[in-house]
């Protein structure tokens, strides 16, 4: 044993002694002091303040084009959505030189995604000639994908990540459409596709977004399964599709699987049991399955999930 290592044991002795945490270690070693429970509130407050200013200059912008728009012209309403959503994207790019625009960032790209899309669709409906509106919404989505995902390669935001992931979904879905491919079959493709894209990005720093992108990702995909058994000799299937996603949801860790898997083996097991559940011993049969079902999600979120993470 080496004399670092000596150290690092000692020190793990004295704090184990005198039950001190990792993270008060931390504060020492970086010269942080820290922050007391005054300090804490006063900043949530503030942050809240600040979302909440940033909502009524939104909504105010919002009512105040609403009312005008119709005295706009072409040019203006272009300028208005698209120039403005534009603007704020650069606005919020340069957010990230500076630390005291910090809190502000996030707000600001996800407005900016909010205004692009709108005022290219305000630009393509005002010069274009026709043509079909799903045309359109592509290249709006692709459009809107590509800027989004090549500033995140840049500037390794997780908000951008997460609105490129929104784009291509719905570009991926409107592009399914245009081909006429069947809802059932691109739901399940988005499904899987989003399920895995979502286990990689959680192996990454940006894990944060993967809750919501594996609660879409297993919608679609049981919603897809569901829709192309439904009323066939063996939609029982569904049953162990959903059971797969439970085990799925075990095996990356993940409680919103589990909770997507519970609530769709629970409402498949209503219809499924629909025909027997007039009577009150269908109830009280399809209540102790409820109950036995949820218990057994407890059961393993707490020995594969809670445990492990």
């Amino acid at each position: 044993m080496t004399e670092r290592d000596d150290a690092l044991r000692q020190i793990a002795e004295i704090a184990a002694q005198h039950q001190i945490r990792a993270s008060e270690i931390i504060e020492v070693l970086s010269g942080k002091k820290p922050a007391d429970q005054a300090e804490r509130s006063s900043g949530i407050v503030a942050r809240v303040m600040a979302y909440l200013g940033g909502i009524f200059v939104l909504a105010g912008i919002a009512i105040f084009i609403g009312m005008q728009w119709d005295f706009f012209n072409s040019a203006t309403r272009v300028l208005i959505t698209l120039g403005l959503g534009f603007l704020i994207f650069l606005f919020a790019l340069s957010t990230l030189k500076d630390e005291r625009f910090s809190r502000v960032t996030t707000p600001l790209f996800l407005i900016s995604a909010l205004l692009q899309p709108t005022g290219i669709m305000v630009m393509l409906q005002e010069y274009s000639r026709g043509g079909d509106p799903e045309h359109g919404l592509l290249f709006m989505c692709t459009v809107m994908f590509l800027q989004q995902f090549l500033t995140f390669l840049a500037k390794k935001r997780t908000v951008l990540l997460f609105t490129s992931l929104f784009f291509g979904a719905a570009g991926f879905g409107t592009l399914c459409e245009i081909l006429d491919i069947d809802f059932e079959m691109a739901s399940l493709a988005l499904g899987i596709g989003l399920m895995t894209i979502s286990y990689v990005i959680d192996k990454s720093p940006h894990r944060d977004i993967t809750p919501f992108w594996y609660l879409a990702g297993s919608v679609f995909f049981l919603y897809g399964a569901f829709d192309m058994l439904e009323d066939s000799l063996v939609e029982v299937l569904f049953f162990g599709i959903a059971a797969g996603v439970m085990y799925l949801g075990t095996v990356v860790r993940s409680r919103v699987l589990l909770f997507s898997s519970v609530v769709a083996l629970m409402s498949f097991t209503g219809y499924f049991f629909r025909d027997s559940l007039a009577n009150a011993f269908g109830l009280i049969i399809m209540g102790c399955l409820l109950i036995g079902l949820s218990v057994f999600a407890m059961n393993l979120n707490k020995k594969y999930i809670q445990t492990r993470s």
